[in-house]
């Protein structure tokens, strides 16, 4: 008798165990795919990087160059065109700064998409090497000077913000050197949401170019990176945002890092898509879980 219910109750338990199998499977492989998705493009912080002249400084640039980046751009960063490695005569040290601050450089190997990593160098490091890129355009007797470090305008307060009309209208709204979250958000739907997404989440696009997500950027790793255009991002020169509407894209870059969400669990920002896979998701699991447990007791 102790046999026969001993066999009973180790069947029931396999058969338990094989019910619950589908529906932890089904939740553990959406739990994944969405923590895989969500961990897209965490962001290094990052301070006001100093342009120094000082030849200490500079000497030391040019031999952290040297040994670590003259391999692929070449001795005084003339690059290579058989390797379709660009120069960093005339980049300037807005895009030396972020790619060296967000680990983009140095790539592991030719021809990768510059992502986001720890960085390489300590933040003296990544001064003297900015200072030292900074200064190519001066080492081979050239005018042509690159983007230097973006300043931001601050958030206007309320006194700052007046009506106003015609040119003020589309420069920001504002009568002051300051910018509004506002006229951020209008800057940002225009120019950035299209791969970013309303909520900075990021994303991919095609040829599986990944768009980081701004949900821990810095103000200057976002103002840089404008000016910049890292791969496959357009570079946003001062023909296309001036400073007023960069500022104030970086604002709302900031705001969105902790937004004001009146709508419940956010999915981290992915919108409807993602949202609708998750409540299937759970929907679905749940359903499997409640047939199968039907199942059992017909």
């Amino acid at each position: 008798m102790h046999r026969l219910l001993a066999t009973a109750r180790s069947r029931l338990g396999r058969r338990s165990r094989r019910l619950l199998a589908g529906p932890v499977f089904v939740v553990a492989v959406g739990l994944v795919a969405f923590g895989f998705f969500a961990g897209f493009g965490a962001t290094s912080s990052a301070t006001q990087p100093i342009v120094s002249k000082n030849p200490e400084v500079l000497a030391q640039g040019q031999y952290l160059f040297d040994v670590h980046c003259s391999a692929c751009h070449g001795v005084g960063g003339v690059g290579q065109g058989a390797r379709h490695v660009p120069s960093l005569i005339h980049v300037g040290a807005a895009a030396a700064d972020f790619y060296l601050i967000t680990g983009r450089m140095p790539l592991n190997a030719v021809g990768d998409q510059a992502q986001q990593h720890s960085p390489f160098f300590t933040a003296s490091q990544i001064e003297d090497l900015v200072s030292y890129i900074a200064d190519l355009p001066h080492i081979h007797h050239s005018t042509l000077q690159g983007p230097g470090i973006p300043s931001i305008l601050p958030l206007c307060s309320k006194r700052d913000v007046a009506p106003v009309s015609g040119d003020q209208a589309t420069n920001g709204g504002t009568s002051s050197d300051c910018v509004t979250l506002a006229y951020g958000q209008e800057t940002f739907a225009l120019n950035c949401s299209q791969c970013h997404q309303i909520t900075g989440a990021g994303g991919i696009v095609s040829n599986g170019m990944i768009v980081p997500s701004l949900k821990d950027a810095p103000a200057l790793v976002v103002a840089e990176a404008m000016r910049v255009g890292p791969q496959p991002m357009p570079r946003f020169g001062p023909g296309q945002l001036n400073e007023k509407q960069l500022s104030a894209v970086v604002h709302y870059v900031e705001y969105l890092h902790h937004p004001k969400d009146l709508g419940g669990l956010t999915v981290s920002g992915f919108g409807p898509v993602a949202e609708g896979f998750v409540g299937i998701l759970a929907g679905l699991g749940l359903l499997l879980f409640a047939s199968r447990m039907i199942g059992t007791r017909a």
